[in-house]
């Protein structure tokens, strides 16, 4: 069941347990797709509530291969319908990307600003001003980069945002 509106407190427990997940072991692509489909996938979320409860090992592992099926699934229907956004959403998800880069900067900024961070990460500081600066939807190779220079993992820049 897709779900339309996610609460911010879904998201939230949504990335806790994704963490958990990244401290268990699971990769970080996994764990970023199985974030990304459980905040459009009721089903998946209460995957993940599942696989949060569960103390057998062996649950677990079932639980997460449910998870990497709907990944599966949902990858080969986004490659058959490609991504559709409705018109009248690109405000709103040009809004919500400046207050995640915003929140992102105040990151960046406690570990010596973009000069810095263009050091860190190989990008050119005119390239890092301009992301910044902008409302573009950020590519993810980009925010790869910039995490790994926090020496924080995706998912954890988006439980920053969230928090």
């Amino acid at each position: 069941m897709k779900t339309k509106n996610i609460s911010t407190k879904i998201k939230i427990e949504v990335i806790e347990v994704a963490c958990k997940m990244n401290h268990d072991g699971l990769t970080n692509e996994f764990v970023v797709a199985a974030v990304e489909l459980a905040f459009e996938d009721e089903s998946v979320f209460e995957l993940f509530k599942k696989w949060k409860a569960e103390d057998k090992s062996d649950e677990k592992e079932k639980i997460i291969l449910g998870i990497q099926n709907k990944i599966a699934v949902a990858k080969t229907k986004a490659e058959e319908v490609g991504t559709f956004i409705r018109f009248d959403d690109l405000d709103e998800i040009s809004k919500d990307i400046r207050r995640f880069k915003d929140s992102l900067r105040v990151l960046v900024d406690e570990v010596g600003g973009i000069k810095n961070l263009s050091k860190l990460t190989g990008i050119p500081q005119p390239s890092l001003s301009r992301f910044f600066n902008s409302s573009a939807m950020p590519r993810r190779t980009t925010l790869y980069k910039i995490a790994k220079a926090l020496k924080k993992s995706e998912v954890q820049i988006g439980t920053d945002y969230f928090s």
